[in-house]
Parts: structure tokens; sequence; C-alpha cells
């Protein structure tokens, strides 16, 4: 359900690409430091984009580094550290850990299982440094899990409202006079990850009988990118309150363009398969 809030790398500069980079490493290093080598595995370029969105409205303190990784074992790379990129980490694990259990509780996924008890105790020192966020994780989780189970033609909406909720409350850090803005955007980046995640895996949900929140809700692909286009208008009008200088091209460049890169690419996919047939 994660990794659709990504960059449109070729249409970022050779300088936005390499700053760009060096916060996502900097979250995996983040990941590493703070919960372990496991956590690495739970990297997202959607929580990148919540470091970043963070850092550049925050303006933190950040230490820039050049070194070696397991990814990157023979050239040095750069990555940036800041507390927002920390937070970040600490927000990838929670949902990463929670996802995994949703797998296991669905599909009784043996490899969502064991990734699970890898990060446990990383997420339970989580859950205390982050109760609220946590909490909100927590119980939106409980509620979705209800409304997919109800399975009722109020599902889609229900379920990316929650979903909202979720995000939302991670995309909050601090209360200030923007933690309104901050709140809308994660919302809505929410709904749409929620909606773009039933698209994607509509065909597989099909054959495996699998709960998708689009085979009671049906919608043509105009009605579902409008659907999709109103709500990232909406995350983008609260997006613009906010008064961000570093990295806003970048920030811009993921919200408006790389958003849509996996959506456009399934596509593509049925297209090319319809075609072959």
């Amino acid at each position: 359900m994660f990794g659709f809030v990504q960059a449109n790398i070729n249409d970022l500069s050779k300088e936005q690409q390499s700053r760009y980079r060096s916060i996502y490493c900097g979250l995996c290093h983040a990941l590493g430091n703070r919960h372990g080598l496991a956590s690495r595995f739970g990297l997202t370029y959607d929580m990148a984009f919540l470091a970043i969105l963070l850092s550049s409205l925050y303006e933190p303190n950040e230490t820039e580094k050049e070194s070696r990784c397991i990814v990157h074992p023979v050239k040095k790379h750069n990555h940036v550290s800041n507390k927002y990129i920390d937070y970040s980490a600490d927000m990838t694990v929670a949902l990463v850990y929670f996802k995994c259990i949703d797998d296991w509780n669905d599909d009784h996924s043996l490899k969502a299982k064991s990734y699970a008890n890898l990060i446990e105790k990383a997420y339970e020192n989580v859950k205390k440094q982050w109760p609220k966020q946590c909490s909100v994780i927590e119980n939106e989780l409980t509620a979705l899990s209800k409304i997919e189970k109800e399975d009722t033609v109020l599902s889609l909406d229900l379920a990316a409202n929650s979903f909202g909720r979720l995000m939302a409350g991670l995309f909050v850090l601090e209360n200030d006079i923007w933690s309104n803005y901050l709140y809308q955007v994660g919302y809505g980046l929410g709904k749409y990850i929620y909606i773009l995640d039933a698209v994607i895996d509509y065909d597989d949900d099909i054959k495996k009988g699998n709960y998708n929140p689009l085979k009671k809700f049906k919608m043509s692909e105009d009605d579902l990118r409008t659907t999709l286009k109103s709500i990232l208008g909406q995350t983008s009008n609260a997006f613009e309150k906010l008064p961000l200088v570093q990295d806003e091209e970048i920030l811009k460049n993921i919200l408006y363009s790389g958003i849509w890169t996996k959506y456009n690419s399934k596509l593509t996919e049925k297209k090319e398969t319809h075609n072959d047939k």
C-alpha cells in the first residue's frame, strides 16, 4: 500500500536528484541507526516525502555525510540527517509493522509475520516515543478492518477516509499555525494512496477472491482519474499554503507529477495486455 508518493526523477535537475537521493538515503540510514538493520527493508518513498516536507517547512539543522553501506558497498554516497528524517524513520517502522500484521491477518503471510516479529521491539520503542501517532495508526486500522469486513457500497469512501485520517495523524508533529494544512496534506495523500492501491491490486484481488472496495463501487477509468484528481486538488490547495523554500520544487514534482507514475504505469500495462489478446 506504500511507495506511491515518489518523484518523477527524470524531471528533476541533477542537483535536485542528488538532494532527493541524499534524503532518501538519509532515511535509510536513520532506520538502521535507530531501529536496526532489519528496519531498512521497510524504507518507502512516502515517508521520504514526509521527511522532505517537514524539513522544508521547519528548516532544522542538518548534517550531511558521505559513506558506504550494504546497498552501496563500493561507491560512497551522500546522506542527510536531521530531526524530521529521524521522525519519518520512526513512522516508517510503525506503518510497516502494522502492514505486516494486516498481511498476516488477511493472507496468513508467513513472510509478513516473520518481518513483524523482527521489528516488533523497534515498534514498541517508537510507540513509547510517539504514543499519539501510534494510537492514530492502531485506531484507524481497527476501523479500516471493520469497514472492509462489512464490505458495503460505501466501503470505498469510508475506508479511504479512514486511511486518510491515519496518514494525516503522521503529518502533524508540531501543534502550530501550519498543523491544519499539514493534516489536510496527509489526509489527501492517505485517501489517494488507499484508492490507488485498490486500483493496482484489483485484478489480483478478483482472482484471489480478496476484498477490494472497487468491486462494489464500480468506476470507469475516467471516473477514477477524476476522483483522484479531485483528491489531489484539495491536497495541493493545502500544500500551497505552506511557506516552503528549500526543496519546494522537489515536493511539487512529487505532488504534481511523480505521484501519478504508478497509476499511469498500471493503465499502460492494462492497455498492452488488452491489445495482446
